[in-house]
């Protein structure tokens, strides 16, 4: 968990209350680079709410650019996505670049 992605989640304006839960639990699942990997149903169950929803707010809050993700395929077909959190530019314009994959 990185604070710092949780503290910048929190101050992140992304018009939905849903959205904004589903961006906090990507941050309590984020290292200090912002590198995530929980499945659709790990969020859905922590946040209370349906995969199809978890679904539909990780792609707005991609939209948005609050967060990259990378499709990855396992052994036995599709493995959970990676996401990288790209909170800087959402909240402070000097913070530091969280690094990308």
């Amino acid at each position: 968990m990185s604070m710092e992605l949780m503290v910048k989640a929190m101050k992140a304006k992304v018009g939905n209350p849903l959205r904004k839960l589903v961006l906090i639990k990507l941050a309590d699942n984020a290292s200090d680079t912002g590198e995530c990997w929980p499945s659709y149903q790990h969020i859905a169950d922590q946040c209370e709410i349906g995969k199809s929803t978890v679904r539909k707010h990780i792609k707005e809050l991609e939209g948005a650019g609050f967060l990259t993700i990378i499709n990855r395929k396992g052994p036995k077909g599709n493995s959970s996505n990676i996401y990288i959190l790209t909170l800087c530019h959402q909240v402070a314009p000097l913070c530091y670049q969280i690094a990308q994959v």
